[in-house]
Formats: C-alpha cells, sequence, structure tokens
C-alpha cells in the first residue's frame, strides 16, 4: 500500500514539473516576438552588437597533393527559444554567465 501511493505521488511530482516547464516554454516563446526560429526584433534595438549580422571566419588548408581546401564557418546570434529559456534559466543560478563560445 506504501509503495502505491509513494508511486503516485511521485508520478504527480513529475507530471507537474513537466507541464510546468511545458507552459513556461510557450509562455517564453509567446512573450519574446512568437517567432519560432528566433528572427524577431532584438530585445535591445540600440545595442549596436545585436544589430551586427552573421559572421564569417574562412579557414584555407593545403594538402600535400596540392589540393586547396577552404573552409567557411558561419556564425549566428539565431537561437531557438529552447536554447534562450534554458540560459535564462541558468542564468539565475550563475549570475556570470558568459557565452558559451568563451568557455
Amino acid at each position: 500500500m506504501r509503495a502505491a501511493v509513494w508511486n503516485t505521488r511521485a508520478a504527480l511530482l513529475y507530471s507537474l514539473g513537466g507541464w510546468t516547464m511545458l507552459g513556461a516554454m510557450i509562455h517564453y516563446s509567446r512573450t519574446s516576438g512568437g517567432d519560432i526560429a528566433g528572427g524577431g526584433q532584438p530585445e535591445n534595438g540600440s545595442d549596436p552588437q545585436t544589430q551586427q549580422g552573421p559572421h564569417q571566419e574562412v579557414f584555407v588548408t593545403d594538402t600535400a597533393l596540392g589540393l586547396r581546401v577552404t573552409t567557411i564557418v558561419t556564425y549566428r546570434e539565431v537561437q531557438p527559444p529552447i536554447t534562450r529559456l534554458l540560459r535564462r534559466v541558468k542564468s539565475f543560478f550563475d549570475p556570470n554567465d558568459v557565452p558559451p563560445s568563451e568557455n
């Protein structure tokens, strides 16, 4: 009998947490502009860093056979809503949050 009660309470707690996370994701995606791809207006329009477009890095490598390999890496600031939500939640616990490229 005790196991059944414990199992019911654990299932209730687990489902409550899942629905809370789902509701937070929906709320956050709707209040941040509603665009699924994250291509809405930047939060701070006067910040010049948010107005920069994607930047590219070009890597050129010469092989032993005389071939040249060019690799172009394009970095964009577009993030899916779940990534923005998780970074915001993480910032509550780690106030000295830096972008992941600097870690």
